[in-house]
């Protein structure tokens, strides 16, 4: 018996069992590499879909007459790196790597009845919520018992049952070996329109997984590995399921889908969401399917923005209903949106954050540039910028930047200062010192607030980043 495209291992394993009628501990027992192997029944079970030891996936091969390679594959470990980070020690999938596995496996119902009961590998991984093929949401639990999937192993003495539900029977319902038994072809199913942008959100992460890069949107200019585009779109949606309302998710995804997240935010299961310390939402991958449908879809047509400025754009309503919410959302607690982000991401919450900042932050951030970064640590920017400046700055640039009530006596010390915060994090009185102290951090401040009043000061950001980029490639090349 050939395995399926896609299929997972011990869904092949259980089908062969089924077809020849073999208990399920004898399966196992036959093929286990060696007798003296300790890894004996569940762990063995749980294991093996992980990763196979090179013996192990011998030993398969041998009794089965698949090559060692396609039962590999699988396994877990055929997205080692893309997907998910493995522990081969402990045989186990590593919680650093983003909504890498879910804690059970999700089922499209549709394909099992086309299968006969074969279970897709990519059901298990966090990033599954959708079938692309029979266009319908994934679902989380048996339609009988109301439990999860693929959380216990089959039962060792008796024949795995293709397509039946394997989780133990509701309470008092036969022993403590009986299982519900329910028939996972009849769960109902949310469906999805062809186009529908929850579909085409689960397409997009199974490119990004198969090709180990993303370069569409924000990324088309400088593509990146799938773990970093990956963190990024868990980062945004964590914080779409913290801070957004159910009338926030209606005005931004179809009808059927935001019907689907409010009942699921209602059921038993609550919100679909892994338990995580109140400071870190999302950082385990949802329970429920329509909860990481949302937070996906919401998340990728942010990031499916043409550049950075339309995704900041896109984004600034999270920023928004987060403080309106009471939780500080600035340049300090966005790093904690989420570990191992691409700089495009860092970029994106910058400029979504900068009508929030203050005038000498925008300077510092660059928030006008087509890319937003955070300053280096330590100070060789401001070191280069010092030696590059006038205390008073040039008289031709200084005439372009001088608004009422400032006269250019005032501007150039304050001009020159201001400089010295493009990408550096000085505060305005080093900075000022740092110039010769020929203005207050005060009057800094001052003339930054009036030359952020004036209608062009999107432009004199850009003018200053850009003066600042080549002062300091002089001071480089000097």
């Amino acid at each position: 018996m050939d395995p399926l495209a896609g299929e997972a291992l011990d869904s092949w394993l259980a089908a062969i069992a089924d077809r020849t009628q073999t208990a399920w501990s004898d399966m196992l027992a036959a093929l286990r590499p060696t007798a003296s192997d300790a890894t004996t029944g569940h762990s063995l079970q749980r294991n093996w879909v992980v990763y196979l030891r090179p013996d192990e996936a011998a030993n398969i091969a041998a009794a089965t007459g698949v090559d060692p390679a396609v039962i590999g594959a699988m396994t877990l470990a055929r997205y080692e790196g893309t997907a998910l980070m493995i522990d081969k020690a402990r045989r186990c999938v590593t919680r650093a790597f983003p909504w890498a596995r879910a804690r059970h496996a999700r089922y499209c119902p549709c394909c099992l009845a086309d299968t006969t009961g074969r279970w897709q590998l990519q059901w298990r991984l966090g990033w599954a919520f959708a079938c692309t093929v029979h266009r319908c949401l994934l679902v989380d639990t048996c339609p009988d018992c109301g439990q999860t999937q693929k959380l216990n192993p089959h039962v060792g003495e008796d024949i795995p049952q293709l397509a039946r539900c394997a989780t133990r029977a509701p309470h008092g319902s036969g022993g403590p070996s009986a299982r519900c038994d329910g028939d996972l072809t009849t769960a109902e199913v949310t469906s999805l329109a062809g186009d529908h942008p929850a579909l085409l959100a689960q397409q997009t992460l199974l490119d990004i997984i198969s090709a180990d890069r993303a370069s569409f949107g924000v990324y088309a200019a400088q593509p990146t590995v799938s773990r970093g585009a990956l963190a990024d779109i868990r980062a945004v949606a964590s914080r779409v399921l913290a801070y957004a309302s159910q009338e926030d998710i209606a005005e931004r995804l179809p009808d059927d889908l935001a019907t689907a997240y409010e009942q699921v935010r209602s059921s038993p299961l609550g919100s679909g969401q892994s338990p995580n310390p109140a400071n870190k939402p999302g950082m385990a991958a949802p329970t429920r399917a329509a909860t990481a449908a949302v937070g996906v879809t919401i998340a990728l047509s942010i990031l499916g923005a043409p550049d950075i400025e339309a995704a900041g754009a896109a984004l600034r309503w999270i920023v928004h209903r987060g403080r309106r919410n009471g939780v500080a959302v600035n340049t300090t607690t966005a790093p904690e949106w989420g570990r191992g982000v691409s700089t495009t991401l860092t970029a994106v919450q910058l400029n979504a954050l900068a009508p929030f900042m203050k005038p000498s932050d925008q300077l510092r951030y660059r928030t006008a540039t087509a890319i937003p970064s955070n300053p280096p640590q330590g100070d060789s920017n401001a070191e280069r910028l010092a030696h590059q400046l006038p205390s008073m700055f040039w008289p031709a640039w200084s005439l372009r930047f001088t608004v009422p009530p400032c006269s250019p006596l005032q501007m150039r010390p304050a001009l020159s200062a201001a400089m010295m915060l493009v990408g550096t994090k000085l505060n305005l009185t080093a900075a000022a010192h740092r110039t010769g102290s020929a203005v207050t951090a005060a009057g800094v401040s001052r003339s930054l607030h009036f030359l952020s009043n004036d209608p062009r000061w999107a432009d004199s950001l850009i003018a200053l980043a850009r003066l600042g980029d080549y002062l300091r490639n002089r001071a480089v090349i000097d």
